[in-house]
């Protein structure tokens, strides 16, 4: 590179950087105001439900924890200290991600200049403050928009350091990346390949300094990495380096149910809150072993995708070409959010209209016509090896999130190249690149999912968010609209029967819950709501049926055994019923129905004392039981004990 590519940032740069981030910081601002008025703003659902339960308990002084990291492990720490700083106020931790997301935008900017001109640098600040995606994912509770900022400090810091080889220049960059891979654990896969491109643009520099330069990135990289590393072996005394999920999600891309998306395999619940046990279970079942670390019940899944690939190799290739082609394409695919429908409700994402489709197609030329430099291999090389570690798992709209700032950089590119070629007068040459950028366009922007075919998801949501608030009416109307989209949408079916249970409509709930397990055959959930509503029907031997085919399912069900013990009660065969409730216990030692329950079969059996003792330990894993046993029937000859300061439920 010359030294002009490198010119000292001027006055007037900074001015642009300030200006830049005002602006990206309002358009932010607008569009936190906006979303207020959205139910789904206020509900946590799935991951981010799960990092919300983290973040409190770190918070509330288990900064350590007690379990290996399933999940990427930065995030929820980033939510404690806003927590314990601030208390729990959810649209402050979005008002900060915005905030960092404006300043993202001048990192972007910076590096444009950096590499490139203040042209470049405008068009590049101007394509990122109005990119929509990104102000959704930074407004949304989820990892996306811290890890696609410290991504973004980590490649400034390598183009820095590519100016200024200096030791520290390096480490830091090492950090900002070492940050990012405890936000995707993917990212590491990057770093040979970093290390790599550092060797070839320094190969005219000493060795001692090419290996100073590497060790210093690795250094700084394991800064944050080893003590995650160290701590998953103190708490767990296995090795994982950084979360135990790595396998896991391989085999969701890899497996025969895996359509690409984030489909859950067989006996699998896709939900933070079940999957990493529901993951270890069928793993014990398969491998018939009473107990496995997490690393090797990641290794094991691995194993099981590959298995799979090796035996379907036809279906694994169109698997990994339709995963790639997703990759490219416009569809933003939606899995913890839907970007679509928020849109269709948010005047700020309907405005910033820019979208991958556009980005696409202009940053791939724009990284064509820098190829000549050493400093676009850096980002030619970060966005196809990224590919390459996100293709073979499974896609979603946010995986590809951190590649699409580094598009827009060279899409800037591309902008003031065309730009100066109209101004130069330079037709000819304008056009021959019009060709290749309209060719890409036309394949980024072929249309393969109907937007609105995705609103069953988000519009069950608003349906189990009216149930939440005692609205069963709206919700089933809720319901109804996700179901005219897919009248097959196990889901909705679920909460559709949940809804009518409230209303106590057994008869039309027991209609829905058979149509949600005709739609999905291993809905656990499904079976156990089927269960309850049939002994509220009196129909136990059906009941029994239902609980049973569960745990046909999945032996290690507590709910269903629970719900077994339950039908026994009401059979007046408490024997059967308190031997169904131990069962229960034992598979999960914490589960407060089944003691309470247990509780209840042990006084109708005169047993007493055993009765006493188990509802002491019910109150004391969910202290509302203490007020349900004084009116409950069963337990009058029981007095419910008094139990201070009990844990939280």
């Amino acid at each position: 590179m010359t030294r002009k590519t490198f010119e000292k940032v001027n006055l007037s740069d900074r001015c642009i950087a300030i200006l830049l981030f005002g602006v990206s910081l309002v358009l932010r601002l607008i569009y936190l105001a906006q979303i207020q008025s959205l139910p789904l703003t206020h509900h946590l659902g799935l991951d981010a439900a799960s990092y919300d339960r983290l973040a409190r308990t770190i918070a509330s002084g288990d900064w350590l924890g007690d379990k290996i990291f399933y999940q990427a492990p930065l995030y929820p720490y980033f939510l404690a200290i806003l927590y314990k700083s601030f208390g729990h106020h959810l649209n402050l931790v979005r008002l900060v991600q915005l905030i960092l997301g404006a300043f993202n935008c001048v990192v972007i900017a910076w590096m444009a200049r950096k590499l490139f001109d203040r042209k470049t640098a405008i068009w590049a600040g101007a394509l990122i403050a109005g990119y929509g995606i990104l102000v959704f994912y930074e407004g949304a509770i989820g990892k996306d928009g811290i890890s696609v900022l410290v991504t973004d400090l980590a490649l400034f810091g390598l183009v820095w350091s590519l100016e200024r080889p200096v030791w520290y220049g390096w480490f830091l960059s090492g950090a900002a990346l070492g940050c990012s891979i405890l936000t995707r654990g993917n990212l590491i896969l990057l770093l040979p390949f970093i290390i790599l491109w550092i060797v070839i643009v320094l190969r005219t520099h000493s060795f001692r300094r090419i290996c100073g330069a590497v060790g210093a990135l690795v250094a700084g990289t394991s800064l944050f990495i080893i003590p995650v590393t160290v701590r998953n072996y103190i708490v767990g005394q296995d090795f994982v380096v950084t979360t135990a999920q790595a396998g896991q999600n391989f085999y969701i891309g890899n497996n025969p149910r895996a359509s690409g998306f984030f489909e859950n395999p067989a006996r699998i619940r896709l939900n933070p809150e079940y999957e990493e046990a529901d993951f270890r279970a069928e793993a014990l079942r398969r491998t018939q072993r009473a107990f496995m670390k997490p690393s090797e019940i990641s290794n094991y899944w691995f194993k099981e995708g590959i298995l799979f690939i090796r035996t379907h190799p036809k279906k694994a290739l169109r698997l990994l070409l339709r995963k790639a082609a997703m990759f490219w394409n416009h569809f933003e695919i939606p899995d913890n959010y839907n970007y679509y429908f928020v849109r269709e409700n948010v005047l700020t994402l309907r405005i910033l209209f820019l979208g991958f489709g556009i980005i696409a197609p202009l940053g791939l030329f724009g990284l064509f016509l820098a190829r000549k430099s050493p400093g676009t291999w850096l980002f030619i090389i970060f966005i196809f090896a990224y590919m390459a570690s996100i293709v073979p798992f499974h896609m979603a709209s946010r995986y590809r999130l951190p590649v699409v700032p580094v598009l827009i950089l060279f899409a800037g590119h591309t902008l003031a190249r065309a730009f100066e070629a109209v101004r130069s007068r330079h037709f000819k040459k304008m056009m021959l690149g019009l060709v290749p950028v309209a060719a890409m366009a036309l394949l980024v922007n072929w249309k393969v999912v109907d937007e609105a075919s995705t609103f069953k998801a988000p519009l069950t949501d608003l349906g189990i968010i009216a149930a939440e608030t005692g609205d069963h009416d709206r919700a089933i109307a809720y319901y109804e609209k996700a179901l005219d989209i897919d009248p097959h949408y196990a889901p909705a079916l679920y909460n559709m029967g949940n809804a009518l249970v409230n209303q106590g409509k057994f008869d039309q709930a027991v209609t829905a819950y058979q149509k949600a397990l005709q739609a999905d055959p291993e809905f656990l959930m499904a079976y156990e709501n089927l269960g309850k509503s049939y002994i509220h029907m009196g129909q136990f031997e059906a009941a029994l049926n239902t609980f049973h085919k569960a745990l046909a399912l999945r032996p290690d069900f507590a709910e269903a055994l629970v719900g077994v013990g339950i039908v026994y009660h009401r059979m007046g065969q408490y024997h059967k019923a308190v031997e169904a409730y131990h069962k229960a216990i034992r598979l999960q030692p914490d589960l407060g129905q089944a003691y309470y329950n247990l509780a209840c079969a042990y006084a109708r059996n005169s047993q007493l004392e055993e009765a006493r003792r188990a509802l002491s330990k019910a109150i004391q894993l969910n202290p509302n039981y203490e007020k349900q046993a004084r009116s409950d029937t069963d337990l009058q000859e029981v007095k419910a004990p008094k139990v201070s300061n009990p844990d939280p439920p």
